[in-house]
């Protein structure tokens, strides 16, 4: 891939979302979310390949994953109103669809299409397979890790606005008022990564957020992590209780040994 057809996706991605704008100004102000999330995830996956001295051609792979991940998101919100793939479509397979569609990737070689292709489809699956051959396994990780990162920020930014002003398409629409059940807690604790099927309010939606650190696969991931300290704050924003507390201190605990390992 060379760096002009890296450029043309870019110009190509910034007209066609522009197909999607919205007259109501509270229905743009959910697609400037994405559109924001995307400039940002593509920004934390800058760092982690030159951190990680990726070759060139894989940092602008990963680029074009970063780019693409979440294209689905716009035609979903079209058509459904929502972010939430339970409530419409898998956004991930409606992204691979766009770019098949508009035949976005066809001008790269196989191997960089699959590559690209693959992380696109694979970035929001509960799990990796372990079938993967190691050059989609690593492109799958890094676009992952990155948009992990970022919606853990988006959190942050929404839950330290007041409840008049946050936007409850950030939550998927879950009643922000109910507690966690003991359940989901000792899921956190027994370090499993959570499905958004079991969620029963937005408070659980965060500690499935907050679950989300088990599956964090490089170290620059977790270094940006403990920087930012995002999910301490959307863990202060669950109502207050001894096992909230316990909580985070079990994330910030799992963070901080990951990085004591030495991991690469």
């Amino acid at each position: 891939m060379t760096d002009e057809q890296l450029q043309s996706f870019r110009l190509w991605f910034q007209s066609h979302i522009r197909t999607f704008r919205e007259p109501d100004p509270r229905h743009q102000r959910s697609l400037d979310l994405k559109e924001e999330h995307t400039s940002r995830v593509i920004a934390v996956m800058s760092r982690l390949t030159r951190t990680m001295q990726l070759s060139e051609n894989d940092c602008r792979i990963a680029a074009v994953t970063a780019l693409f991940h979440d294209l689905g998101r716009f035609p979903q919100y079209r058509r459904y109103r929502t972010f939430r793939d339970p409530d419409s479509e898998n956004h991930a397979k409606l992204s691979l669809r766009e770019l098949t569609r508009h035949r976005v990737l066809h001008c790269l070689d196989s191997t960089e299409r699959h590559l690209s292709g693959r992380a696109v489809i694979f970035h929001n699956r509960h799990f990796l397979s372990d079938c993967l051959d190691p050059a989609t396994l690593l492109h799958c990780r890094l676009i992952r890790d990155a948009d992990k990162v970022d919606i853990l920020r988006v959190m942050a930014d929404e839950f330290r606005r007041p409840k008049s002003q946050q936007n409850p398409v950030v939550t998927l629409g879950l009643d922000p008022e109910k507690g966690v059940r003991d359940e989901v807690y000792s899921s956190l604790f027994e370090k499993r990564i959570m499905n958004y099927t079991e969620l029963e309010n937005a408070n659980e939606f965060k500690v499935l957020q907050m679950s989300w650190v088990f599956d964090i696969n490089f170290r620059p991931t977790f270094e940006i992590l403990r920087e930012r300290g995002d999910l301490d704050v959307v863990a202060a924003t669950l109502p207050p209780s001894a096992i909230r507390d316990e909580a985070r201190s079990f994330i910030k605990a799992y963070i901080d040994r990951r990085l004591d390992e030495g991991m690469e």
